[in-house]
């Protein structure tokens, strides 16, 4: 059986109710986030199973983001609780309709802190892909030699790596260590995934052919570059595109996360490549068409249920 593992930071997400800059005595709302988090939950409402190793503290958030891991069925047996840590969280203002300002409070949380000894073989075994993001990456050489640790490991045995470069200026004060280190995790994945932004820092620049290329030379055998609704996909020297449908965005947060779900999770049923990005666009409209990092997103019965018109068939 297909088996997604992702390693990664829950995190637990605050988001204003109300649209416009946040006040004191606003109501937020509650939810599941972090990167992988997001990939393990698209795919396991794919019909893929999913399983995220991490850490969380021990307080009350942490054990909220349990329960919403195991409500969608993603296993959490890789999540490690650590005695008097804390949870990160993030803040989601809802700045204007459609535009959203991020906050965290992450620094020195328990999620970052991820290092070698809190990989769980147990549940790595078997892994037909293992998934990361440039955002675990950034908190530095523990967490790194955790992400690499895991990578040997899942390729020893078969299975993929998968990692989204993901690169968030916030999180990497130095552009030059993390470029060095980004570009060491693509070495060692299969499957790459980055942005127009994540490429400027890599290469310099974002031109399709010359990134899609230049990262393939770095040795994934899969490379999927997002740029201007137009994804493509270089897998085995072979480039497939496809463009997007434009959306009316609600909350763009979480967008890239579901892009890379979908691919991952057609990717793992055997299907072809226009297959996997067709998807992967289906996944990220319904990620920026809906509230929440993940929570809108569909099971495999709804990918089709909007055929063409508004109303569910």
């Amino acid at each position: 059986m297909s088996r997604l593992v992702a390693i990664g930071e829950p995190l637990a997400v605050f988001t204003a109710a109300s649209t416009g800059p946040v006040r004191i005595g606003d109501h937020f709302r509650i939810g599941l986030g972090g990167a992988e988090c997001n990939v393990a939950v698209a795919c396991r409402r794919l019909g893929v199973a999913a399983a995220v190793i991490g850490v969380v503290g021990d307080d009350p958030l942490g054990g909220a983001l349990l329960r919403a891991l195991r409500a969608d069925h993603v296993d959490v047996s890789g999540i490690a609780v650590e005695p008097g840590g804390f949870t990160g969280i993030m803040v989601k203002e809802m700045r204007t309709a459609g535009r959203v300002r991020i906050g965290y409070a992450r620094s020195g949380s328990a999620g970052s802190g991820i290092a070698p000894r809190h990989l769980a073989p147990a549940v790595l075994d078997g892994a037909t892909i293992l998934h990361s993001t440039g955002v675990t990456a950034s908190f530095g050489g523990p967490a790194r030699a955790a992400m690499a640790e895991a990578g040997v490991r899942v390729q020893s045995a078969g299975g993929l790596v998968s990692f989204d470069v993901n690169c968030r200026s916030r999180l990497w004060p130095d552009l030059d260590v993390a470029r060095d280190a980004l570009r060491l995790l693509v070495s060692g994945a299969d499957v790459v995934f980055l942005g127009v932004a994540e490429a400027v820092v890599l290469l310099g620049h974002a031109d399709p052919e010359r990134v899609l290329s230049e990262m393939a030379a770095l040795g994934p055998s899969q490379v999927v570059f997002r740029s201007e609704g137009l994804a493509s996909a270089l897998v085995e020297g072979e480039l497939t595109s496809m463009p997007g449908t434009a959306a009316v965005v609600v909350d763009p947060v979480g967008a890239g996360d579901a892009f890379a779900a979908g691919y991952l999770s057609e990717l793992m049923r055997g299907e072809p490549v226009l297959t996997r990005l067709r998807t992967a666009h289906a996944l990220g409209r319904w990620a920026v068409t809906t509230h929440g990092d993940h929570d809108g997103l569909p099971y495999r019965d709804e990918l089709s249920a909007y055929d063409g018109d508004d109303v569910v068939r």
